[in-house]
């Protein structure tokens, strides 16, 4: 699992951090994930995350998909195939978590979790309105207005049946139950287990970190990788956040959010691999003809089982960083 960076450690927050979205296009993902693994070995505060979180906002509006649609439209029918089965999981999953964020803002047990919560919603709703431009500009769509094409993308979503029980079951129950009952920990414990470790911090990263490396090795480095850059940049921070809330809460009571959060883990991690299974089992959709290019010595079956270790690896480090024995 070959990690692919072009600055160190000691530069991540000068060039990362301070990215404009222009310059989106020069970034390597793995630098930019860099940011969770150096933040999660000095976690920031609630307050340094939020003032992240407005330094680094940006607007999908902003974004040239220009070159993206010339290429797009010269794909053969296959390649289409496989670009959009992936980006409809990423589509959907981005709308399901903003519509099912809302409640973990009155769920907040303070004004400093509060704040930065109310700016992750933002963040989840600009990706959103990034994929539909992306959708309208680029793929092509009918669709009047973004319920349409929400509710479009998300049938299409839902033919995986563990997606499916992600993110139009338990979640949306979870996120309800929290709107009804803001004071339940342990709910909230759960969520933000299955949301920010398991959704973005495992199945989010990975897919992003594979989709924007082998798009950067292709030279597709325009309107939507700075975009998608941009949005990886975003979940960096939401994952720092949830490790620092479940951090917080194992060290206020050990003895009983420890085995809460690890009960969820063997609940929910089984999931990592399911989800990512493509249609029918086809695993060309993890490769056509010329996967050799951009992954060299990778067959479609080993690039899958490359992205699922490097989702549980990143998983483990996650627990880890929260102080919970993986």
């Amino acid at each position: 699992m070959l990690e692919v960076r072009q600055i160190n450690d000691e530069e991540v927050e000068q060039q990362i951090g301070l990215a404009s979205l222009s310059s989106m296009s020069s970034l390597y993902i793995d630098d930019v994930l860099a940011v969770v693994e150096r933040g999660a070995r000095k976690l920031p505060t609630y307050l340094d995350l939020y003032r992240k979180a407005v330094e680094q906002a940006w607007s999908p509006y902003e974004l040239d998909f220009s070159r993206d649609r010339e290429e797009w439209q010269a794909l053969s029918a296959a390649t289409k195939a496989r670009r959009l089965w992936s980006l409809r999981m990423f589509f959907a999953g981005e709308e399901r978590v903003a519509s099912l964020l809302a409640p973990l803002v009155w769920a907040a047990p303070s004004k400093d979790v509060e704040a930065f919560v109310a700016t992750q919603l933002t963040d989840e709703v600009r990706h959103t309105i990034l994929f539909d431009r992306y959708w309208r500009e680029v793929v092509g769509s009918e669709a009047q207005d973004l319920h349409e094409q929400v509710s479009r993308i998300g049938i299409t979503a839902q033919e995986n049946p563990a997606y499916r029980y992600l993110f139009y079951d338990w979640l949306p129950q979870q996120s309800q139950w929290l709107a009804s009952h803001p004071r339940d920990v342990e709910a909230t414990v759960r969520f933000v287990t299955v949301y920010h470790l398991i959704v973005e911090g495992a199945l989010f990263l990975t897919g992003m970190r594979y989709q924007l490396e082998g798009a950067r090795r292709w030279g597709r480095t325009w309107g939507f990788y700075q975009g998608f850059t941009a949005a990886t940049r975003d979940e960096s921070r939401h994952v720092l956040f949830g490790v620092k809330y479940l951090r917080d809460r194992v060290t206020e009571r050990p003895l009983h959010f420890v085995p809460l959060i690890q009960d969820t883990i063997r609940e929910f991690r089984p999931l990592i691999h399911t989800i990512m299974l493509p249609p029918g089992g086809d695993m060309g959709f993890y490769g056509g003809q010329h996967l050799e290019f951009a992954w060299p010595g990778l067959s479609p079956q080993r690039l899958r089982d490359e992205m699922v270790d490097y989702a549980l690896s990143a998983l483990g480090r996650r627990l880890h960083a929260v102080g919970i024995p993986h």
